[in-house]
């Protein structure tokens, strides 16, 4: 099979696309053709070693694809259509063995290339607005990158909660991105100040919670437009990670999480009872989905962009055949 490979830490082209060993699924695992992967932040912090990886191995924490292949005790899922969110599944490659625990079904209803951009960052906004902060109908929340893959879907899922939403993009063609997925307010900004303006829109009261997965140009500043009782949720670092934090940002009664997607699915039931309410959201055309296709073959042209932020939306890769029906 075709797959991208890193061999050793470092920069895009620490990727190459190589052919390696069909692997073989084991108990309880299956063997995905992979239609579509998801590229993500994860996968460049992966790549440059900012989190434990041991080279060479192949990169991709979600796709979607058909189950042409199974080990013993998976044999139900043998044909069917699914996505997944699994750590070193290996999704950069035509095909990935994926344990069925980490497996969502989908309906023949919902296009693999849509289940392939959803299942982490759609995850992740439905969690984060889920089960990270609580909040009420009409309360005001901030969302950093707002025009990216992750933001986008926050943006829209907090929208389906009933929230108002200021979102920070760093220019103005992404600003018409984040007002197209629903934002009340955005802000373009290269995050000097985008404090002061968020105190001017909500008449100093700040907002009640803050998601922000840009990190160290963002994090501190946030406390200063974050209200008493609000909840800063830093769930990502694409600039770095900020310093060690003096806790007295936090007085005003103020909370700081670091949460991570893995720790909301870990369990198979939570898996696919979050996966469900997105798979619900695009069936019921919910959720504007906005994506970048690169072929494999340019998997390392899509972490450049991805990281050099040209991209707006979710980048995939298309990996093998776009469409199976085989819904069992």
């Amino acid at each position: 099979m075709l797959a991208g490979i890193v061999r050793q830490h470092g920069g895009t082209d620490a990727v190459e696309v190589v052919k390696q060993p069909l692997p073989k699924p084991g108990p309880g695992e299956a063997r995905v053709r992979i239609a579509f992967a998801g590229v993500n932040f994860i996968d460049i912090y992966l790549r440059e070693g900012a989190y434990s990886s041991s080279p060479p191995y192949i990169p991709g924490l979600e796709g979607a694809g058909v189950v042409e292949s199974t080990g013993p005790g998976a044999e139900v899922w043998l044909g069917r259509r699914v996505a997944f969110v699994h750590k070193g599944a290996g999704a950069y490659s035509e095909f990935a063995v994926v344990p069925v625990t980490r497996l969502v079904p989908l309906g023949n209803d919902v296009q693999l290339q849509d289940a392939a951009a959803v299942m982490l960052q759609g995850l992740t906004a439905q969690y984060l607005l889920d089960g990270t902060v609580r909040l009420e109908r009409n309360d005001t929340v901030l969302v950093h990158a707002a025009a990216g893959g992750t933001g986008r879907l926050i943006v829209q899922v907090a929208k389906l909660r009933g929230l108002k939403v200021i979102a920070t993009v760093s220019t103005k063609a992404k600003a018409a991105v984040a007002t197209a997925a629903g934002a009340d307010k955005v802000i373009v900004s290269d995050y000097s100040d985008f404090a002061t303006e968020v105190l001017q829109h909500t008449q100093n009261r700040g907002v009640a919670a803050i998601f922000d997965g840009v990190g160290n140009r963002t994090f501190l500043q946030g406390f200063r437009c974050l209200r008493p009782r609000g909840g800063m949720v830093l769930f990502g670092a694409s600039s770095g990670f900020p310093p060690s934090v003096d806790l007295s940002v936090l007085a005003g009664s103020k909370f700081l999480v670091r949460p991570s997607l893995f720790d909301f699915i870990a369990e198979e039931s939570e898996l696919r009872t979050r996966a469900a309410a997105i798979m619900d959201w695009l069936q019921a055309e919910q959720l504007n989905l906005q994506m970048t296709v690169l072929p494999l073959a340019d998997a390392a042209e899509a972490l450049r962009q991805l990281q050099s932020r040209e991209s707006t939306g979710k980048l995939l890769l298309k990996v093998g055949p776009v469409e199976a029906s085989a819904e069992l």
